[in-house]
């Protein structure tokens, strides 16, 4: 049994102790007020010595021995669980996950990701490396141990409930990524997460491409196979390599990176056209396409278009181009 569990009975038989001897005093002696009993019980069950609130009768005294005995072995039991749990480090544990909820109550904007495997891993460590939080979701204890080890939020539960979800902050997070083994439980973790949030990127993995369907039926946002992504990936090495290194430079981000900025109310580049803002001279970058509010992209945008606020422009320049714009 948990240290934690028998400290908690401990205590719980501690109580019972208590209240059964201030009962029993108070039933004895006909002058003993409740108070008094009660005060009566402390002292004999700390043994502290202090002195009687009234001359003991001989069932007074008898029962004085019975609660002794019993309250000294529950409190025993009690300093020996509480012992155990700072030993074997219990102790330290739920202090702290308890400090881990309260960090992920605090969290917004952040990505959640259901499931702790290889993929999922990856997905976790590229969102942190451009300084995104991430918040992993996954019953396996001894896989949320190698999360807690990489430096991850967590929740240890199945990502199936909702109550697991929302302990996640899927409330005020920024998007949802499932990646767990069987395409069955991304269904149910991608259903489950639509239900609770109507409008969010959900991003769903699909073993086989037959899953991609009901995927997109359940609410996922997009579906990733990634044997449909290896053999394009394989098909642009071998057909296109100038595309797939021009594809390795941009992802890769250390010198040149494609990237995308919204444009926020107030921002400098609201009403001005791409011949006004002039990027490719003033930041080397260039715009790629605009995705405008209403649904529309324009591919390669002239120099007359102007942008407007929440388009999201898609910007091919030099690392840390796009962070210089939205500044």
């Amino acid at each position: 049994m948990p240290a934690q569990k028998k400290l908690l009975i401990a205590l719980f038989a501690l109580l019972a102790v208590f209240l059964i001897g201030t009962l029993g005093y108070y039933l004895i002696e006909e002058k003993a007020s409740f108070y008094d009993a009660a005060y009566m019980t402390i002292i004999t069950i700390s043994t502290v010595g202090f002195s009687e609130q009234w001359k003991l009768s001989e069932p007074a005294r008898l029962w004085t021995s019975i609660v002794i005995i019993f309250g000294i072995l529950v409190v025993t039991l009690a300093f020996a669980s509480l012992q155990a749990m700072i030993v074997g480090g219990e102790l330290r544990s739920v202090l702290g996950r308890r400090k881990l909820k309260d960090r992920i109550a605090k969290l917004k904007g952040h990505y959640i990701i259901c499931g702790y495997g290889r993929m999922g891993g990856l997905i976790a460590r590229d969102l942190r490396a451009e300084d995104n939080k991430v918040v992993v979701v996954d019953c396996d204890e001894k896989r949320t141990a190698l999360v807690d080890e990489a430096g991850f939020d967590y929740v240890l539960g199945d990502a199936s409930n909702e109550e697991t979800l929302q302990e996640a902050g899927i409330d005020r997070s920024a998007g949802l990524v499932t990646v767990l083994c069987s395409d069955a439980d991304n269904v149910i973790v991608t259903l489950t997460a639509r239900g609770l949030r109507e409008k969010m990127p959900i991003i769903a993995r699909a073993e086989n491409l037959n899953s991609e369907p009901k995927l997109k039926r359940a609410g996922a946002t997009k579906v990733i196979c990634p044997q449909a992504i290896g053999a394009m990936r394989a098909v642009s090495l071998l057909a296109r390599p100038a595309v797939a290194r021009l594809v390795d430079i941009t992802m890769g981000g250390e010198e040149w990176e494609i990237d995308e900025l919204v444009v926020q109310p107030g921002s400098r580049l609201e009403g001005r056209t791409l011949r006004d803002l002039n990027l490719r001279e003033k930041a080397k970058a260039m715009v790629v396409a605009i995705h405008s509010a209403d649904g529309q992209t324009s591919i390669n945008p002239g120099p007359d278009h102007e942008v407007r606020v929440k388009d999201v422009m898609v910007v091919l320049g030099p690392s840390g181009a796009t962070r210089a714009l939205a500044d």
